[in-house]
């Protein structure tokens, strides 16, 4: 049986709406001078480098980084203490160098950066890389918005500085500018990120690439709602984070709206997850749990679970330890970023593990119910839900104790 995270199941196509993704559809090949320029350099420190298409040197000599915005990088490198091409090896989103109709090169599409994907993932499983370097949107959309990840945010802006622990490429995938934007800026502010970037990435080469328990083993699916309640009341554990999966996303249509499940972690590799309780008793459990003083509740946007719980069933929680969300914006302010999906990715290398409910959790607006409803019909298809919720809180207490290091808070 394939796990509920195979990521092997969701990898691209050959195929998209346009059609077969091959080099004949993508035509490049026809106008370059150097067509399908392979991987370049001698790999010795396993860093590859990946850019964004062949420029007209690196098309007339069949190498990338020829011309002038090489140079730059190869400048930028040695003075970090890396051979460009010596210790790395070098290629590009695209194989083929991208013109415009008077013969300039010219930034590759989509279109073209998807057929050439296979080529690329290829190649990072047959040198397999300890550190990736995404030079520019193209390289990023490459490797990550057009493969790895899906939705927002997909722009370089978004993505520069962090050290992904990838998981399906098993090496640290690290976004930065592409040297044509650092160009004629290498001593400005851009300058001085474009290196931290790279120096941050060129770290990392001597890093152990982390491991964590694979989550789908740290959850455990109860359909027993007092007993893991009285089980977690008398634990009382000093930190709890905790995550609901709703019919909406806003509750105040209480006859349409409702809490379908909860989940609970307090464990770096465990955490609870069951069907919301609906009996008093155990909604009397549920909530001596969230009101008790000697817990610190933990959640990503606490304000969601704050107001679902009010409004529906008259829970104050209380106290709030931790807000994920709120800690992601102190920790980095650029917007788009503070999500927990996108937070699980760059911080553990975990992307994808909603995918199947994901389309039944929106709705059409923010006060008209979604299909979560429909996932209970279904028993299969109710335990992926209870999976996705349990993974929800074990993420959220790991990136909890991973912020409060970074911020030099203490753990309780």
């Amino acid at each position: 049986m394939r796990s509920f995270f195979d990521r092997e199941r969701l990898a691209v196509p050959y195929k998209s709406e346009k059609g077969i993704l091959s080099c004949v559809s993508c035509g490049l090949y026809k106008t370059a001078l150097t067509p399908k320029i392979t991987p370049y350099g001698n790999f010795k420190k396993g860093i590859m480098v990946i850019g964004e298409g062949p420029g007209e040197n690196d098309d007339g000599k069949g190498v990338p980084w020829q011309g002038k915005i090489g140079r730059v990088l190869q400048r930028k490198y040695k003075q970090l203490g890396i051979d460009l091409f010596e210790d790395c090896v070098s290629l590009n989103a695209v194989n083929c160098r991208p013109t415009d109709k008077k013969g300039s090169t010219r930034p590759p599409t989509d279109y073209e950066i998807a057929c050439c994907r296979q080529k690329i993932i290829t190649a990072v499983k047959k040198y397999n890389p300890k550190v990736i370097i995404l030079h520019g949107n193209s390289a990023v959309s490459s490797l990550i918005s057009g493969y790895r990840w899906k939705g927002n945010p997909s722009g370089i802006s978004a993505w520069r500085g962090w050290a992904i622990p990838d998981r399906v490429f098993k090496a640290w995938v690290c976004p930065t500018f592409h040297p044509s934007f650092i160009e004629k800026q290498e001593d400005s502010e851009a300058g001085v990120i474009w290196g931290n970037d790279l120096k941050q990435a060129f770290d990392k080469n001597t890093e152990p690439f982390p491991t964590l328990k694979n989550e789908e083993d740290c959850i455990i699916i109860a359909y027993d709602v007092k007993s893991v309640l009285t089980n977690l009341l008398k634990q009382e554990p000093s930190e709890l984070a905790f995550d609901i999966e709703t019919t909406g996303l806003k509750p105040y249509n209480k006859e349409n709206h409702e809490i379908v499940v909860i989940s609970f972690c307090y464990e770096m590799n465990r955490a609870w997850v069951i069907p919301m309780p609906t009996e008093r008793e155990d909604l009397r459990l549920l909530k001596k749990i969230l009101e008790n003083p000697k817990i610190n509740k933990i959640a990503a946007n606490m304000k969601y679970e704050d107001n679902w719980l009010v409004t529906l069933h008259g829970i104050n929680t209380s106290p709030w330890g931790f807000d994920t969300m709120q800690a992601s914006h102190i920790l980095d302010n650029r917007p788009g970023i503070t999500g927990l999906k996108f937070q699980t990715y760059v911080n553990f290398g975990l992307s994808g593990y909603d995918d199947e409910v994901a389309p039944y959790l929106k709705g059409p607006d923010a006060n008209t119910p979604n299909r979560i409803l429909e996932l209970k019909k279904s028993k299969p298809l109710f335990r992926k839900l209870l999976l996705y919720g349990g993974v929800d809180s074990l993420v959220t207490f790991r990136l909890s104790r991973l912020q409060k290091a970074k911020l030099g808070m203490p753990v309780l």
